[in-house]
């Protein structure tokens, strides 16, 4: 990664890049299909004949997969490429190995990977339950054989490689998004537009509960994605109350594109547990024209302190926001990031989309501890709040124990790198 709105910026000697590679980390919010290997993007369009701007890597970054994005929704573009390749088992088996893949060759230990099935089926000829087989299958692959290679896991100090599923209903979708949604809404044509995408992601929330109960597979939360400013999260109240009646875990992009309003219904209507971006939620100037709010301090503040007393975690990605925000390439440190951890939130560092935004988690916590200038100790309670705010399934007494066999792999790897000649 190498981003102009970086020059300048002063490396963190407390921190090599091997350093970094090194110690466990984990990635809770991150979109399989925004995190596509460009050539493989580029691979599976020529085998599916589906069209794309070039087939030139260094073009396609230049005029898709850009450097800056105008907002959010310049940034859900290039997903219409990556979403139209995935329509078949052996392309998501395919992409979900080689992202697992990539995350482990990090040393990312633990992930939560998350896509929206609906935009992946096709009626007829690939089931919703189809989308998630196949991306569980080649999630279990790649996971399988890293345990299977690595000595630190077969000799005891490194945990294990592990993977959860997150399912995304999308807060906005036309018939023009996938073949599913083409089908959908020419079922549902006479419904009420909100109503109807709500009954999309109750579906798919009833769908996520019956495949984790009947047929063990690793699902274990939902989500709402896509243009959140014009679409709240209240359509989608019935899916959340679902899932949160069923044991469900719930994350919900909020704060992204819209402000601290939107934060709260996703904490309150829709029992979210972690918020994704928050980027806005200090903000006193980015409510609803028409808000009944009087007192937007306040507002804020109850909303901050609501979310730190329960431990809501906020799943921050930072090179996304620096790329869909023009106001924070001003001064990167502005970034709220840095008020988060004054305020002493449950935040953790994640990639979001490591080909749209060309990053990996390495290069997360890269631009973490050279921006805010984040010491070991900083660093290693970000992590923490990764693995202690992830959804990982089983005891809590069991997912202790592996946040402590965490911490002592993260000393180990710190205590060999203090010599710069082994690090």
């Amino acid at each position: 990664m190498a981003f102009r709105f970086l020059d300048g910026i002063d490396r963190n000697p407390d921190f090599s890049d091997q350093l970094i590679k090194l110690i466990p980390k984990t990635d809770i919010h991150c979109h399989l299909d925004g995190s596509l290997r460009l050539e493989t993007l580029v691979d599976l369009a020529k085998e599916q004949n589906i069209p794309l701007p070039s087939h030139d890597l260094d073009e396609l970054r230049k005029s898709v997969f850009k450097e800056f994005y105008t907002d959010l929704n310049d940034y859900l573009v290039p997903f219409q490429y990556s979403s139209a390749v995935l329509r078949n088992k052996d392309a998501l088996e395919r992409v979900a190995f080689e992202f697992a893949e990539d995350c482990y060759s990090e040393g990312v230990r633990y992930f939560e990977v998350r896509f929206a099935p609906h935009l992946n089926a096709v009626p007829g000829e690939l089931s919703t339950e189809d989308v998630i087989i196949a991306v569980n299958k080649g999630l279990k692959r790649a996971t399988d054989t890293f345990n299977g290679i690595d000595d630190d896991v077969h000799k005891g100090p490194a945990p294990e490689y592990m993977y959860e599923i997150i399912v995304c209903g999308m807060r906005f979708f036309n018939e023009h998004f996938s073949p599913f949604f083409k089908n959908f809404c020419e079922i549902f044509k006479h419904e009420d537009k909100k109503k109807m995408f709500g009954i999309a992601s109750l579906q798919l929330a009833k769908l996520a509960v019956h495949m984790r109960d009947t047929m063990n597979m690793p699902i274990v939360a939902l989500d709402i994605a896509g243009s959140e400013a014009s679409y709240p999260a209240i359509n989608h109240a019935e899916a959340f109350r679902y899932a949160h009646e069923n044991h469900m875990n719930k994350t919900i992009h909020a704060g992204e594109a819209y402000g601290p309003e939107s934060i709260f219904q996703a904490v309150t209507a829709c029992y979210a547990e972690r918020i994704g971006h928050g980027l806005n939620m200090f903000d006193t100037t980015f409510f609803h024209p028409e808000t009944p709010v009087v007192d937007k301090q306040k507002y804020v503040d109850g909303i901050i302190r609501f979310i730190a007393n329960r431990r809501i975690c906020v799943e921050v990605c930072l090179t996304s926001n620096y790329q869909t925000a023009p106001k924070l390439r001003e001064d990167v440190s502005a970034h709220p990031l840095k008020k988060m951890l004054k305020e002493k939130l449950s935040v953790c560092l994640n990639t979001d989309n490591r080909m749209v935004s060309r990053t990996t988690m390495c290069d997360e916590i890269r631009l973490a501890v050279d921006i805010f200038k984040l010491s070991r100790e900083e660093l290693w309670e970000i992590i923490s709040n990764g693995f202690e705010s992830s959804f990982m399934p089983g005891s809590y007494a069991n997912k202790l124990e592996y946040l402590r066999k965490m911490k002592l792999f993260y000393n180990k790897i710190v205590d060999m790198c203090t010599a710069p000649e082994k690090c």
